[in-house]
């Protein structure tokens, strides 16, 4: 989705797959969220591009994408290919974690909506010749990372998309990144967790808060539902790491270190601990 990246936006997202309608037919497509901010719709069938827009308003990097070539429009000030080590190296959005990594988002068929989970992440970026040496980091960077400016404050957003308006619905706004899978049930419940440690439930047309529970340790893990003996039970383990716990799981320090998520997610700490448990929750009958 990035053709000659510059600013490690590979795409390891998943694509989701629904049958819906597309304006008034109906279609077989592919949903995905790109670490480079843009959320995509396309025609599974065909291959054709049908929606390219930024789901995390932040996103600066690139103007828009060409529905035609599918390439994203880069800003000159940005690029290392048109700047070498003079590019512009203050605030480009997203960071280098991009507006969403590995953490899956949700489809819901009541809503027709995606629910999906955010970083809400910019970054400086200092970028130095480097040659390869086999086994060793190969980056060519220093990074900082930090809140979008201009924004509420945090480091993400929880939120609905239109995957055929190419718009935002609803968001809820977090301190840090929303780093856990989320989980869209048939009761009209989202769930989510939180690197904090909570996990949370939320209305699926408003957003609106319905249910939050303390977990020992920060959520990077996948909210799931099953069923047993009759009755339904939510489990999510929890266990802070990944990117945007780094610093806690590795024990890293420097500001730069993890790529600059360590500066950025430095509070954290704050506010959870490290620990793997899993907790379950039964469902009212």
């Amino acid at each position: 989705m990035t053709p000659h990246d510059e600013w490690d936006y590979d795409g390891v997202n998943e694509m989701i797959l629904v049958d819906k309608k597309f304006n008034g037919k109906d279609r077989k497509l592919l949903v995905h969220f790109d670490r480079n901010g843009f959320g995509y719709t396309l025609d599974r069938v065909t291959g054709e591009l049908l929606v390219a827009e930024k789901f995390d308003p932040a996103v600066n990097w690139a103007t828009h994408v060409d529905m035609e070539t599918g390439r994203p429009q880069v800003v000159d000030k940005y690029s290392t290919q048109y700047n070498g080590e003079d590019v512009d190296t203050q605030g480009i959005c997203p960071a280098a974690l991009g507006s969403k990594d590995q953490q899956p988002a949700t489809y819901s068929p009541r809503t027709g909506l995606f629910y999906v989970p955010t970083n809400h992440v910019c970054m400086n970026y200092e970028p130095f010749e480097v040659s390869y040496t086999a086994g060793q980091p190969y980056v060519g960077a220093t990074l900082s990372m930090f809140p979008a400016p201009d924004s509420h404050g945090g480091l993400g957003n929880f939120i609905a998309w239109d995957a055929e308006k190419g718009e935002i619905v609803w968001s809820v706004p977090e301190p840090f990144s929303v780093w856990s899978g989320a989980l869209a049930t048939g009761g009209g419940v989202v769930f989510y967790g939180t690197l904090e440690g909570y996990l949370k439930a939320v209305d699926e047309k408003t957003g609106k808060e319905l249910y939050r529970f303390k977990t020992p340790s920060g959520i990077i893990g996948n909210v799931n539902t099953y069923m047993h003996n009759g009755k339904q039970y939510i489990a999510v383990l929890s266990g802070i790491g990944g990117w945007a716990g780094i610093g806690m799981a590795a024990g890293l320090e420097g500001d730069t270190d993890g790529l600059g998520a360590v500066g950025a997610y430095r509070k954290l700490s704050d506010y959870t601990q490290l620990g793997g448990v899993l907790t379950v929750f039964a469902l009212p009958n």
